[in-house]
């Protein structure tokens, strides 16, 4: 049996999300499970495999929210007929409230996919919790946009779902403390495609790697992530490793936050031991990965990143590099589950601890890389995840829809 879902997404199209472009994009269709996606486009037109595509272009901020707002009701046209299975909406508010509406029109199940906390992390920045939570006037915004979608997400759009798939057992249990039925939750943690030979990735001939002990990171830069431990740890690890070099492979999507980070290498005296790649597409980013002696991911604790399921960890694992990482939840669990790193405190301190540890001791780390990478494919192969999802949905699917 093959299910057809139509999956309305937050992200544009196309994503570098690997849980909509891995996981729907190639994996999920291997196992009779295909989406047709309906996004804002970004950028020219891109293929699908997984099913149709249907985007549209916006032109500034207005322009984006008035054709997010237009995609999300085209939901009621395009379920018409009986092509569609389910109408599943990840991360969207207003629009999941939109889906609903639309899925029930057409007798169809709702499927809500929470891959992140946006009300209470809105909230937080009209706290003034974040770093970026910018003037007075801009916080009250932050406050009124978290309070109102929390009212829908929490009062309207979950409470009627069919099912909800959250990001992690903490996300499960933190919604469950909301009254959300555990059994109406199915995590599914971020996972990693995993090459089948190393070999077959090409480590990359960067020339300002040449001669480097590589220490790499992959992912966002934002300040409420706070990169600047790794920053700051190595003002240490360069003192007694000269030769190491941390590349950071991302960058922020708030405004004004690179150059701040930037300007804490200059500030610390590190600018030799520093690169900053900024955005890459994933194939580029696995040769630097492949060029890595180990990979970092430090994960703040707060309320909003307590329930998230870090990618970093598993694909270091995946490529063989041995990881030092802080006790966020989920990826102390997956180091503790493979025995592929280290988790330290969330400090400079820590991480250069870490990092000094395992570059002083390199069988040691060696040791740690190839116990990684064989446990990291029974645990978070993209394959695996896939394979238990599509079942998931047979089984869910199998149940009539909330009429």
């Amino acid at each position: 049996m093959t299910i057809r879902i139509l999956y309305l997404t937050r992200e544009p199209h196309p994503s570098f999300r690997p849980d909509i472009a891995t996981l729907f994009g190639q994996y999920l269709p291997r196992h009779g499970v295909r989406a047709d996606l309906v996004a804002l486009q970004d950028g020219e037109p891109a293929a699908w495999q997984a099913g149709a595509a249907h985007t549209r272009k916006g032109k500034g901020k207005l322009g984006r929210l008035i054709t997010r707002m237009g995609l999300a009701w085209s939901l009621f046209g395009l379920a018409r007929g009986s092509q569609y299975q389910a109408i599943q909406v990840r991360d969207r508010i207003g629009g999941a409230a939109i889906g609903l509406l639309a899925a029930r029109w057409r007798g169809l199940p709702f499927f809500y996919w929470m891959s992140f906390p946006f009300a209470e992390s809105w909230q937080d920045m009209g706290a003034g919790r974040e770093a970026s939570a910018g003037s007075p006037l801009r916080r009250l915004m932050w406050r009124v946009r978290g309070k109102l979608a929390a009212f829908v997400l929490y009062r309207v759009v979950l409470p009627r779902a069919d099912h909800v798939f959250v990001q992690s057992d903490a996300m499960r249990t933190m919604l469950a403390r909301r009254g959300l039925d555990p059994a109406a939750m199915t995590p599914v943690p971020m996972g990693v495609a995993i090459p089948d030979r190393l070999d077959a990735v090409e480590p990359s001939d960067d020339p300002r790697l040449a001669g480097r002990k590589v220490l790499v990171y992959l992912g966002a830069l934002e300040r409420m992530r706070h990169p600047e431990v790794m920053v700051e740890a190595m003002v240490e690890v360069a003192r007694r490793e000269p030769q190491a070099l941390l590349v950071l492979v991302g960058d922020s999507q708030t405004p004004g936050e690179r150059a701040w980070l930037e300007q804490q290498v200059v500030r610390l005296g590190v600018q030799d031991h520093v690169l900053i790649t900024g955005w890459m597409a994933p194939a580029d980013a696995w040769r630097y990965l492949r060029a890595a002696t180990i990979g970092l991911s430090p994960f703040p604790r707060s309320r909003v990143l307590e329930v998230a399921s870090p990618t970093k960890v598993c694909e270091y694992l995946a490529y063989g590099v041995p990881v030092v990482a802080n006790d966020q939840p989920d990826q102390a669990a997956l180091l503790a589950q493979t025995n592929g790193g280290l988790c330290v405190p969330l400090t400079a301190d820590g991480f250069a601890r870490g990092i000094l540890e395992l570059l002083g001791d390199p069988l040691r780390a060696s040791a740690m890389a190839v116990a990684g990478r064989e446990a990291i494919r029974a645990a978070r192969s993209y394959d695996v995840l896939a394979q238990s999802l599509a079942q998931q949905y047979q089984r869910l699917l199998a149940q009539p829809a909330t009429p």
